[in-house]
């Protein structure tokens, strides 16, 4: 087994959305499988999420 740092993107209707984790697997399929459910995992505590960072640009 050895450590990834995974990177998911997603486009959405309104933006894009990163997720960015680490797991532990044996091939780079498997982390990416292995972050999808992380993700799935988080969404369900959703109303513990807070964004302690951002970027904002004037158009």
């Amino acid at each position: 087994m050895s450590s990834y740092n995974v990177t998911l993107k997603s486009d959405l209707k309104h933006g894009t959305f990163y997720w960015v984790t680490q797991v532990n697997a044996a091939s780079e399929e498997e982390a990416v499988t292995a972050a999808e459910h992380l993700f799935l995992e988080q969404l369900n505590g959703s109303e513990e999420w807070d964004f302690s960072d951002y970027d904002a640009e004037k158009l």
